[in-house]
């Protein structure tokens, strides 16, 4: 007997209630598991074990992570910064490095990083290879680094010392990686000094790059007289004077054309004969600055806006040229004569120094506050004449001692010296003395107190260290060239986890 229509509804309702049922709990399975697996993918994220895994740079058959090319990226775009080379307030992915090809400022700083880890990986390999260990001192710099990890993140503020490794090398970045990263810098670095102290120019190399290079290596002397056109920015009540665009656009215009009225009258009275220390001296109340007789090298003068002029070979002395500069909001004048052009053959002189100041900076010392500084100043030097009177603690008082901040920082080291720098007579005087000897000390007076003065050494001129370095920079290209040749390299996924 067949079930009645009534029994057979009931039935195939129940069926589509559990098969609607099934699909509910397949969806709501499903759902369950994609949340589980998103929390296990975004804790993998998060650990970093992801990006510090996945292959950014291949050399060789030796795979390098994300965080090894950011450690290297950070070091370049650091160097870089400290250069004011870029605005570091600015993605350097929007800044134009070459205006030519657009590249940005991020692409070519990522292409610096990934050949400076390529010559290390490489010199390191070479190292490795032949035997070569990295030096004692080397080992104490390394040491000394990797124990002050283990300490630092509590200066700093960090709450763990991986923390502050993130923070400072960064984000993927753990101990035990960093330092297989310094300690394969330190290797190459040693290996190839190693390399490149068993190299001797001969004095042709030296020749030849000068003979390419001269116009950067050369001296040029020359005065130069400069005028500006700029608004004041207040009256003489010390409010600030309100101006339209077209006010600002047209009054500056005005001081323009008389500004450049007197740099034309200037010009014309040097090609006339006159000298530039007397028109220096006549005009002082109009210029805006003057500097006479300057050195420059041919490198730094050719960055000014006469610079081509200066290096043009017909130039001959008291030649005379007047160039403008327009800036952001002011307009410059330069009138400028040329002395001459010479390779400078000065032996430079390298000194540390700590100044002992007298009175309070704001005024001129009196003899009483002049005698005090320099009781002070003999003070320091027998102080550190007791103790282990050399280099390095002398360095250690300037440190602590020195009045002068900017050469405080460095131990109190001046170096390249030469009887045409810019430094006080009497602390000029003592230091290209061609008697001086290494260790020598001394007390100098200085316009505002006394330095107490350790001589360190001489050195070549600046034009042949110039070329040294030129030469040490040629041969190491080619050293880490040789060692990578016929390196494979190819980059992986990790390089999309290189953060700018």
């Amino acid at each position: 007997m067949s079930a009645s229509p009534e029994k057979k509804s009931r039935s195939s309702q129940r069926r589509e209630e559990e098969q609607k049922d099934r699909r509910s709990v397949a969806l709501y399975s499903a759902i369950g598991l994609a949340v589980i697996v998103f929390a296990v993918v975004l804790m993998f994220w998060n650990s970093g074990l992801l990006q510090r895994n996945l292959t950014a740079l291949d050399l060789n058959g030796t795979k390098y992570s994300a965080a090894d090319v950011q450690y290297y990226y950070n070091s370049i775009y650091a160097s870089y910064a400290n250069q004011y080379a870029f605005d570091p307030s600015t993605s350097v992915k929007k800044q134009v490095y070459q205006e030519e090809t657009q590249m940005s400022w991020y692409d070519y700083l990522l292409d610096q990083a990934l050949e400076t880890l390529r010559s290390n990986a490489a010199l390191a390999a070479k190292a490795k290879a032949e035997g070569f260990s990295i030096t004692p001192e080397s080992q104490t710099e390394l040491d000394a680094f990797l124990a002050q990890l283990n300490t630092a993140w509590l200066s700093y503020g960090y709450n763990s010392r991986e923390a502050f490794i993130k923070a400072s090398f960064g984000t993927y970045m753990t101990y035990d990686r960093l330092a297989e990263l310094v300690g394969m810098e330190y290797l190459a670095g040693d290996y190839a000094q190693s390399k490149l102290d068993a190299i001797d120019h001969p004095q042709a190399d030296y020749d030849t790059y000068y003979q390419e290079h001269a116009d950067e290596l050369d001296t040029i002397v020359y005065s130069q007289l400069t005028f500006r056109a700029v608004l004041p920015t207040t009256d003489a009540e010390g409010n600030t004077i309100q101006r339209t665009e077209a006010e600002q656009a047209s009054q500056l215009e005005l001081l323009k054309v008389e500004q450049k009225a007197l740099a034309d009258e200037v010009r014309a009275k040097l090609e006339g004969g006159a000298k530039a220390e007397d028109l220096a001296e006549e005009y002082k109340d109009q210029l805006y600055s003057s500097s006479l007789s300057r050195r420059s090298t041919g490198a730094s003068a050719s960055n000014a806006s006469y610079g081509e002029w200066l290096l043009d070979p017909a130039r001959r002395a008291g030649d005379v040229t007047l160039s403008g500069q327009d800036l952001s909001s002011s307009s410059n004048y330069y009138v400028v004569v040329f002395e001459e052009r010479l390779l400078d053959e000065n032996t430079t002189h390298n000194v540390r120094r700590i100044l002992v100041q007298a009175g309070d900076n704001n005024s001129t010392p009196t003899q009483e506050q002049y005698s005090e500084a320099e009781k002070k100043a003999q003070e320091l030097l027998d102080q550190w004449k007791a103790g282990d009177a050399d280099e390095a603690s002398f360095a250690d008082l300037a440190v602590s001692e020195s009045a002068e901040s900017a050469t405080a920082q460095t131990g109190g080291l001046v170096s390249n010296i030469t009887p045409n720098s810019s430094y006080g007579e009497d602390f000029l005087s003592w230091s290209t003395d061609p008697v001086r000897k290494a260790g020598e000390t001394g007390l100098v007076k200085t316009e505002n107190g006394w330095y107490v003065t350790y001589y360190v050494s001489s050195g070549d001129p600046i034009w042949k260290q110039t070329t040294t370095a030129a030469l040490q920079q040629q041969d190491f290209d080619k050293l880490a060239g040789d060692a990578s040749e016929g390196w494979t390299v190819s980059t992986g996924m990790g390089m999309n986890f290189v953060k700018a």
